[in-house]
């Protein structure tokens, strides 16, 4: 369980999707919910915080299967990413060969989860398209030593914790 955010709690569940599931994942995303598999992270009153999605939606690559669904913590994540926060870290991260090869390790982590996801559920692209599924990371980052969207790094955080996930929970208590 991780706690953060005035002692707002995430649990690891995996669990299947309800009705009421989509009805909150789509008064939050004010639109439709679409190739969701499962919800991968509950906040303690058990409304979805993390959801994982397919890798493909309408016979195109979806590289994000992890996405952040409590609004809660999006809008946080949100006031420290519009106070410089992604770029406070990505200087970190260039400053620091350690935590350069960690955040790497991040993106071939969520990348190889992705391909694995792929393949089990027998999914197909044209061959042109298959790069985003095969050699990108989180978001579909290219390059595995950047953060972009403090939001999908979080998501994923709530599922496999890694350092980014872990120094945006330090930079949130401190909000």
């Amino acid at each position: 369980m991780l706690n953060f955010l005035h002692n707002r709690s995430i649990s690891i569940l995996n669990t299947q999707v309800t009705d009421k599931d989509i009805e909150q994942i789509e008064a939050f995303l004010k639109r439709e919910a679409r190739g969701i598999l499962e919800v991968s992270a509950r906040t303690a009153d058990a409304r979805p915080a993390s959801i994982k999605v397919t890798p493909v939606v309408d016979k195109v690559p979806f590289p994000t299967i992890y996405w952040l669904v409590d609004p809660v913590v999006y809008k946080a994540i949100s006031q420290i990413e519009g106070q410089g926060f992604t770029k406070e870290l990505q200087a970190m991260i260039d400053a620091d060969e350690e935590l350069k090869e960690k955040v790497k390790a991040i993106h071939e982590s969520y990348r190889d989860e992705r391909v694995k996801l792929f393949k089990e559920m027998n999914l197909e692209l044209p061959d042109n398209m298959m790069p985003m599924i095969t050699d990108t990371g989180i978001g579909g980052l290219r390059d595995f030593y950047h953060l972009r969207c403090l939001h999908m790094f979080y998501a994923y955080h709530l599922v496999r914790p890694h350092v980014i996930g872990e120094m945006v929970d330090r930079k949130l208590k401190q909000s």
